[in-house]
């Protein structure tokens, strides 16, 4: 009889979308098949602070309000705790949760690649490329994918130039325009400017969250997502619709109100969503994406397509876009993290065979 395959599960984390990781790290634990895996939750604090499969789920069991529960705890870095290290040692492969900084940037793919341990999505590469929305624009354009005109900065540019900058962005965007960082998830920082006055304050807020920022033109356009799952062989969800009931899709549209709704499948003209579909593949191969990624859309009333940006760590609730567009696709919940699981340690084991990671202890 085959063992269970023990899931490590790695929620949590340093950034803002913390507390939305441990609720979409919350329903996978209790919808991953029991007669497949055990899962061992790894909670991660919002200092980077690793704690036990123990401590982890006594954390869990807390009752707190939807959205409000952290990982708390005083405990030494990971390095100082071998019982984290040899809880971490014994699992087949782990699900990465964890939004933002040390969790999709690549870093914690790092980490697990020199461990020798499979894990689901992207590699380090493609995760660090995923995380940088001024990156992956350029990349996009390479592979001849049409993207919204935009200018990045850097805080000491736009410390050292200010006006040079700002008539820079006026020329060529104007106003309105959508200040976001180059970094960063969930809308967080982001904000929508429609005058010169408004700009030093949108930069502010952008700057407070990375070093690199990213000024877009704000066009007409209806927010169009599409599901990619595979490893060389990728495939494509049905298409899906944000339909924002204010000014864009913002972090509490996402997930604190019920504002927004998330319409799949997309209603679209002929054509439009089989081309979606086949760019939707073209990004996840341009930035080299592995395992599962969410690609956004915009759609202008002309009809033309622009890649907005490329997720892949994208949001991971049953009620998310990711998973809902599965769903429309057939494949449930619980068989999605199955066949994301299966892509992990599929692809650890090309990688293995060419000598590109550590001997690990995956079985299927």
């Amino acid at each position: 009889m085959t063992s269970k395959l023990r899931l490590g599960v790695v929620f949590g984390g340093q950034s803002v979308e913390h507390e939305v990781s441990v609720v979409s790290a919350m329903e996978m634990l209790q919808a991953a098949d029991p007669a497949r895996f055990e899962t061992v939750p790894f909670g991660v604090t919002r200092g980077g602070r690793w704690l036990t499969p123990a401590e982890t789920q006594a954390q869990l069991d807390r009752t707190d309000a939807p959205f409000q529960k952290r990982m708390e705890a005083d405990v030494p870095p990971l390095l100082e705790r071998s019982d984290v290290l040899d809880a971490l040692r014994r699992v087949d492969a782990v699900f990465p949760l964890v939004h933002g900084v040390n969790g999709e940037d690549g870093t914690l793919q790092g980490m697990l690649e020199m461990f020798g341990i499979p894990y689901a999505g992207c590699g380090v590469a493609a995760s660090a490329i995923g995380m940088d929305k001024a990156l992956q624009k350029e990349l996009f354009v390479r592979a001849g994918l049409n993207v919204t005109r935009g200018i990045t900065l850097f805080e000491r540019q736009w410390a050292d130039g200010r006006d040079a900058a700002t008539r820079d962005i006026e020329t060529t965007l104007g106003y309105p325009a959508f200040v976001k960082p180059s970094n960063g998830g969930s809308s967080v920082g982001v904000s929508k400017v429609r005058s010169r006055e408004d700009l030093g304050d949108a930069m502010r807020a952008a700057f407070e969250l990375d070093r690199k920022v990213l000024v877009e033109e704000a066009i007409d356009v209806r927010e169009v997502e599409c599901g990619v799952l595979g490893n060389d062989d990728a495939q494509t969800s049905p298409i899906g619709e944000i339909v924002a009931s204010g000014e864009f899709y913002d972090y509490n549209a996402k997930y604190l109100d019920d504002s927004a709704s998330l319409v799949a499948p997309a209603e679209l003209p002929d054509g439009v969503a089989a081309q979606l579909q086949r760019d939707a593949v073209r990004a996840f191969q341009a930035i080299d994406g592995a395992g599962f990624a969410r690609v956004d859309f915009f759609l202008t009333p002309e009809g033309k397509l622009l890649v907005n940006e490329i997720n892949t760590l994208p949001g991971f609730r049953p009620v998310s876009m990711f998973p809902l567009l599965w769903a429309k696709a057939g494949v449930a919940y619980r068989d999605l993290i199955s066949r994301i699981v299966d892509l992990a340690i599929e692809r650890f084991a090309r990688m293995r065979s060419r000598g590109h990671m550590a001997n690990g202890r995956a079985h299927a």
